[in-house]
């Protein structure tokens, strides 16, 4: 796997690395715009040791000012690893709970050919709860391969 790649897997890549002025950043082999978090740890340092105000750092380093002053105050309470991205999306599995199992399985029985997405759509009509359509998907694959 290529930096740039893993860059983008772990959500640290700089799309915007051309914006990027930072003398370091344009010929050096250690320093590299796409990487997001060294940007951002060189942005923060330049104004720290005092070579370069706030709004002459968020140019050079092709950040606003707001993304200053976020990443400051993350690096003051969490240290360096605070510039990492958090996850994003649901922070744990959603389950089906039993009434929706129970209008699944029942859902089923009278629409033997029913989609997940059609499942959920009926479930939503008939009871205001719905999941997404690939935990309906997920509830009938291993429903169906229980019954073998």
């Amino acid at each position: 796997m290529s930096k740039i790649e893993c860059l983008k897997e772990n959500g640290t890549y700089n799309a915007d690395s051309k914006s990027v002025l930072a003398e370091d950043f344009k010929h050096g082999i250690f320093f590299d715009p796409c990487d997001l978090i060294q940007v951002k740890y060189e942005m923060l340092r330049s104004v720290e040791k005092k070579e370069l105000s706030i709004t002459e750092a968020s140019t050079k380093y092709g950040l606003s000012r707001q993304t200053y002053y976020i990443n400051k105050a993350a690096v003051e309470e969490g240290g360096i690893s605070a510039l990492m991205p958090k996850k994003t999306g649901p922070k744990n599995a959603v389950k089906l709970n039993d009434d929706c199992a129970n209008f699944i399985d029942s859902y089923v029985m009278e629409h033997p050919s029913a989609k997940p997405p059609e499942i959920n759509r009926a479930m939503a009509a008939s009871t205001g709860m719905t999941v997404h359509d690939r935990t309906v998907a997920r509830y009938l694959s291993k429903k169906h391969q229980g019954s073998r």
